[in-house]
């Protein structure tokens, strides 16, 4: 299985997860200028762990098996999520800071499935 690491980031946001993305303009909260922003509008994943808080946010390690990869998100919401817990996460956005990979979703959630 592949792991993204900090030196994958010279490509974009879809060559690295495989996922395709969308691109949208947002405001920074710290200065007021404007940027354009790439992000995975609905991610369908696989949790490897239980989320783990970390300063306010929850961390859930993660699989997608359809592209081979694991990486870790974070996003504001828990869910009771364990190994193998189907999950959705909505407006994934991903970059390098410092060397390392960060990915951050809007919202968390498990997959509901149809059982008809």
């Amino acid at each position: 299985m592949a792991k993204i690491t900090y030196h994958s980031f010279s490509k974009t946001l879809q060559e690295v997860t495989l996922q395709k993305t969308e691109k949208t303009i947002k405001t920074s909260e710290k200065t007021g200028a404007e940027y354009t922003v790439e992000y995975i509008p609905t991610l369908q994943v696989l949790a490897i762990t239980a989320p783990e808080e970390h300063n306010g946010k929850y961390r859930y390690s993660i699989i997608d098996t359809k592209n081979d990869l694991e990486y870790t998100i974070t996003a504001p919401n828990k869910v009771d999520a364990k190994f193998g817990t189907p999950l959705v996460f909505k407006n994934v956005r991903g970059g390098l800071m410092d060397k390392k990979v960060w990915f951050a979703a809007e919202s968390v959630s498990i997959l509901q499935r149809n059982n008809g």
